[in-house]
């Protein structure tokens, strides 16, 4: 049993230490987005919601790591209710707003090329899509040159007309901003299925751990307990400082 304790011990170290770099890069993959989405918007809370989510993995690894090196049950049994907690809000967090979805993706490409196609009569339209992505026509700004039409201050940094500059201007075109966006929900998708997955793992490793941990308290209590009267105990924890100790060498 104490082998198999060590071997789930040592197993679960290493899945936690996973667990943590999974978390910085779901951290990572949301400090990214929220460079590329919207403010007040679904997508924006998403990546909001993805950082703390990480942070607060983080410091949960940290406690579980404390209960294995330390053998706490206590400890370990709090652990587990963490990752439970931890699940249901992941789900809860997928479930509300699903950025992944081939539907929505294409839905966005075939809007960005309407937008761009109803240029001359709504240009409007594609103002709105490069204040949002920070970009300027549909491959670069060179698509304005190319129609010999102005490039619109929404393809600046700055769109105050006092304060446009040229070297402001958004050299990046919505069509790839659009792709560099959804790399960025792919890779968020990917480190969420991951730690998913990783937290099944870990939890089925901690309820485990629990288990035996429990099972070797129960086993060093009976053995204890089966000492002869006058056969002198060992005491089970340090007696430093205190008037027991004390009076017994009296």
């Amino acid at each position: 049993m104490i082998v198999c304790y060590n071997a789930i011990k040592y197993t679960g170290l290493l899945s936690n230490f996973l667990y943590m770099l999974l978390a910085v890069g779901v951290m990572s993959a949301a400090g990214l987005g929220l460079q590329m989405a919207q403010p007040n918007t679904p997508e924006h809370t998403y990546f909001e919601e993805s950082l703390v989510l990480g942070g607060t993995i983080c410091i949960i690894v940290i406690f579980g790591c404390y209960g294995l090196v330390c053998n706490l049950l206590s400890v370990n049994i709090i652990f587990t209710c963490f990752i439970l907690i931890l699940l249901g809000v992941e789900y809860l967090q997928v479930h509300n707003y699903q950025p992944h979805g081939r539907y929505s993706v294409a839905w966005q490409q075939l809007a960005l090329a309407r937008a761009w196609h109803e240029l001359p009569t709504k240009p409007e339209l594609m103002q709105q899509w490069e204040q949002q992505q920070g970009c300027c026509g549909y491959n670069g700004p060179d698509d304005y040159k190319q129609l010999q039409r102005p490039i619109p201050a929404s393809c600046y940094q700055q769109q105050q007309p006092q304060q446009l500059n040229a070297s402001q201007i958004f050299t990046q075109g919505c069509r790839h901003s659009q792709h560099e966006s959804l790399h960025i929900r792919r890779r968020d998708k990917l480190f969420m299925w991951c730690i998913v997955g990783l937290e099944l793992f870990i939890l089925l490793q901690t309820i485990a751990l629990s288990v035996l941990l429990f099972k070797l308290r129960q086993r060093r209590r009976q053995a204890y307990q089966q000492i002869p009267a006058g056969v002198r105990r060992e005491p089970s924890w340090n007696h430093v400082g205190s008037r027991a100790q004390l009076l017994e060498n009296a």
